[in-house]
């Protein structure tokens, strides 16, 4: 049954919007996504995730929310004073997506980090709820990670650009060190 129900959808990159848009699409969702990512470094990095995601929104036809903040050194003062710099990304990734929804009249949002089979889905469940309890915005979690290795494919397929680490400077460094961070599983 399709009730086309407004929902915003947190994009962290093209990659990870392609299966959980049509998976989220199928359940009747009318989806806008929304790329808010600070922890993204550097800035071409962040450049790059974001042309890759806004070239395939327009050839999708899905509408795209830009955040064109880049506040480099509160992210980073942030991961720094965390206990869990994973989970504090979460919450704020999340819990600007449910402010964004509120603030267009959206009462539901989602996010594609949970398609990633390298994140912690507790700790975004967790970031989703807080986010929620805060702002009224319904929270749509789901597991998306048996569609991984099909997101996987039609990158591929569409020679989208795919990144190497998560996002934060850390996660470069812990990639190359071998360290598992935080929010993996």
């Amino acid at each position: 049954m399709r009730t086309d129900e407004p929902l915003l959808l947190h994009a962290c990159c093209g990659p990870c919007m392609t299966t959980v848009y049509e998976q989220l699409q199928s359940e009747g969702f009318a989806i806008t996504a929304f790329f808010y990512n600070p922890n993204i470094h550097p800035w071409k990095e962040r450049e790059r995730r974001l042309r890759t995601l806004s070239d395939y929104t327009d050839s999708m036809g899905i509408p795209l929310v830009i955040d064109e903040e880049y506040p480099l050194e509160e992210n980073i003062r942030m991961l720094l004073d965390a206990e869990n710099r994973c989970c504090a990304c979460f919450e704020d990734r999340l819990s600007a997506t449910a402010l964004k929804a509120a603030e267009l009249g959206i009462e539901n949002f989602s996010t594609t980090l949970s398609v990633s089979p390298y994140q912690n889905q507790s700790f975004i469940i967790e970031a989703g709820s807080a986010a929620e309890e805060k702002t009224g915005v319904r929270f749509i979690y789901r597991d998306f990670t048996e569609s991984y290795r099909e997101s996987v494919r039609i990158s591929r397929e569409e020679e989208m650009y795919r990144q190497p680490y998560c996002g934060c400077v850390f996660s470069e460094r812990d990639r190359y060190l071998k360290l598992r961070s935080p929010g993996q599983v």
